[in-house]
């Protein structure tokens, strides 16, 4: 019995201090410290990692220092691979640490605000999305599983027990860690073929922008003239306004075939009819950047992310449109770079 005991009092150790070293090194964590040490009042930044890498900090707050009468303090908290659950999560975060942004800004594409068509996995929660394990509460089962218990009560309760506890949250961060150690000490495990960018090697980039449209148009035929918003999306709403900050939406800038394919669509616009309808009854407003004026395929670094020239111009032309918004109390209006 007391071996037991023993043991679990060392489990539940190892499980403190994992977590802690965890908190300190694992990026989205980095990026939250970050965008707290910023102070109150800044403009918020979410999203997935084409909103990352579109954002350049500096630009956009030259911008937008000149078209308003004092300076404004950018937060970028957009995490790769993350969804709006994620990125409702990390508003919720940044706000319990009692941060209080003037403006969010939210990227998103074609099916973002959709609801998912399958309930995900907590096993599929790695990588990045392991803050959706890490930030999360008990109550958000129901987010991932609306009719929990009832169904999906293997994910339910596999999503409460993986949540409970830090080497279970972090554990692919410890396989990542050795992984890597392994692959350096017998030489395995060489980098995909090809150029490398930011994000990763530009085939596996193809493959994502592949997925983005696929998983975009299965949204949008699914829900096809019976819309409605992602409970995630609905948090992001109710968040904001108990913060009093002001939520616009932007339209990531995307490569012309994902434009022409997904964005320009029948069913698309049939969407973004209902969707900006939707967003101005709420006072939420909207910015089309997925095509900035001057920003062209070659700006798409991997053929998904925007490099650094091209963040930088589509940073410069979203801080003229934001300016109005944040110097003026009145309900932000779409617009379109």
């Amino acid at each position: 019995m007391l071996s037991i005991v023993t043991a679990l009092c060392g489990l539940l150790g190892l499980s403190i201090a994992y977590g802690w070293y965890a908190r300190q090194h694992f990026g989205p964590q980095i990026l939250l410290r970050s965008a707290a040490f910023q102070g109150d009042g800044c403009l918020l930044t979410l999203g997935d990692s084409r909103m990352e890498a579109g954002i350049d900090p500096g630009v956009l707050a030259a911008s937008l220092r000149g078209a308003l009468t004092a300076p404004l303090c950018i937060a970028p908290l957009a995490i790769g691979a993350v969804g709006i659950s994620g990125a409702s999560m990390a508003l919720r975060r940044y706000l319990d640490l009692e941060r209080k942004p003037s403006v969010v800004v939210l990227g998103v594409s074609a099916g973002t605000l959709l609801p998912d068509l399958e309930t995900v996995d907590p096993k599929d929660l790695f990588g990045n999305r392991a803050i959706e394990l890490a930030w999360s509460r008990p109550s958000d089962v129901w987010l991932y599983y609306p009719d929990f218990p009832l169904s999906d009560l293997d994910r339910g309760l596999r999503f409460w027990i993986t949540r409970s506890n830090a080497l279970s949250i972090y554990a692919s961060l410890t396989w990542i860690k050795v992984k890597t150690l392994q692959n350096a000490l017998v030489g395995t495990g060489a980098p995909a073929a090809g150029p490398r960018e930011r994000f990763g090697a530009q085939a596996d980039m193809q493959v994502l922008l592949k997925s983005f449209g696929d998983v975009a148009m299965r949204k949008l035929e699914h829900f096809n003239g019976g819309w409605r918003f992602d409970p995630w999306f609905q948090q992001i709403l109710e968040s904001t306004r108990r913060s009093g900050s002001r939520l616009v939406l932007v339209e990531v800038p995307m490569p012309s075939a994902y434009r022409r394919d997904i964005l320009e669509s029948t069913v698309a616009s049939s969407y973004q009819t209902w969707l900006r309808g939707e967003l101005q009854a709420a006072g939420v407003g909207f910015v089309d950047g997925s095509h900035p004026p001057g920003v062209e395929d070659g700006d798409f670094s991997d053929g998904l992310h925007l490099g650094g020239d091209g963040a930088r111009h589509f940073s410069e032309q979203l801080g003229r449109l934001l300016a109005p918004v944040i110097s003026s109390r009145a309900a932000p209006k779409d617009s379109r770079l």
